[in-house]
Formats: structure tokens, C-alpha cells, sequence
């Protein structure tokens, strides 16, 4: 008998920084423009970005960041 002792790399995606955040936003909408997302997921991409922008808004109010509308 012989064990054969196997080894598989798997890559983890990392947790964005906050330097990853304007290029990932980027090429979010590189995809849009391109239509690289599908119609039918918008929805759900809306319900995702809403409460970003309202973080964000909360955020930017304290703290004199740029208004979005």
C-alpha cells in the first residue's frame, strides 16, 4: 500500500480594502456600459446599491464628502 499525499491550491478572494473600492466600482460600471450584466439583474443590483448610497449619504453629510445624488 502506498499513500500519495495531494495537495490543491484553492484562491480565496480577498476582502476589498479601501483602495480596491473605486477601481471594483469602475468595473461595475464598465460592465453596465458594456451590458455585461444582465437585464434581469438589476433588480437585485439595485437593492444592493441602495444602501450603499445611503451609507455613503450619512457619511458624507458628518463629514463634508461630496453629495451623490
Amino acid at each position: 500500500m502506498e499513500v500519495v499525499e495531494r495537495r490543491v491550491e484553492v484562491q480565496v478572494p480577498l476582502v476589498p480594502t479601501r483602495r480596491d473600492w473605486p477601481r471594483l466600482l469602475g468595473e461595475l460600471v464598465g460592465q453596465l456600459d458594456d451590458g455585461r450584466i444582465y437585464d434581469r439583474d438589476l433588480p437585485a443590483l439595485a437593492r444592493a446599491l441602495q444602501p450603499v448610497l445611503e451609507s455613503y449619504r450619512r457619511r458624507a453629510y458628518r463629514t463634508g464628502a461630496p453629495h451623490v445624488r
